[in-house]
C-alpha cells in the first residue's frame, strides 16, 4: 500500500506539482486586483470609493476584457485544480508507477499554464481548448486506477 509521506516518490512529486499549480492560481487572483488597482476599475462601490477622478467618485464596473480574462482564468483554474488535486491524492494512494505518475502531474501542469497564458493573452483557438482538455483527460486517466480499486 502507498505511504502518504515524503519517502513515497509519487506523493513528493504530488506535493510538489500540486503547490505550484496552487500557487499559480494565487499569482493570477493577485494579478486580478494588481490590475483592478492599476486601471482603477472595481466591481463594488466600497472598492471605488478611494478612488476620486474629478469631483467624483468611481462608478463599479465590469466590462473591463483584460480584467475580465483574468478573472476567468482564476476560476478557470480554481474549477480544475480542485479536481486534480483531489483525484490526484486518492491516484498517490493506488501505488502507480513513479515515471507514469510524474508524465501525468507535469503535463496538467504544463496544460494549465498553457491555458492561461492561452486566455490571459488571447491566442487563437484551438490553443485553449487543447489544453483544458489535456487536462480533463490527465484527470480521468489518474481516475481510472481509482476506480479499479476503489469499486471495480
Amino acid at each position: 500500500m502507498a505511504t502518504l509521506d515524503f519517502d513515497n516518490r509519487v506523493f513528493a512529486q504530488y506535493v510538489c506539482y500540486s503547490t505550484l499549480l496552487v500557487l499559480q492560481s494565487l499569482a493570477i487572483a493577485l494579478l486580478v486586483i494588481r490590475s483592478r488597482v492599476k486601471r482603477k476599475i472595481f466591481s463594488f462601490p466600497e472598492d471605488c470609493s478611494q478612488y476620486i477622478v474629478g469631483k467624483h467618485h468611481l462608478r463599479p464596473t465590469a466590462d473591463d476584457a483584460q480584467i475580465e480574462r483574468l478573472r476567468r482564468c482564476h476560476l478557470n483554474n480554481l474549477e480544475n485544480i480542485f479536481p486534480f488535486v483531489t483525484i490526484g491524492l486518492f491516484y498517490v494512494l493506488t501505488g502507480p508507477d513513479p515515471e507514469s505518475a510524474s508524465l501525468y502531474f507535469r503535463t496538467f501542469l504544463l496544460s494549465r499554464v498553457i491555458h492561461n497564458v492561452a486566455l490571459i493573452r488571447g491566442l487563437p483557438q484551438p490553443t485553449r481548448t487543447f489544453s483544458f482538455l489535456v487536462g480533463v483527460l490527465i484527470t480521468c486517466l489518474m481516475a481510472l486506477p481509482v476506480l479499479r480499486q476503489g469499486v471495480l
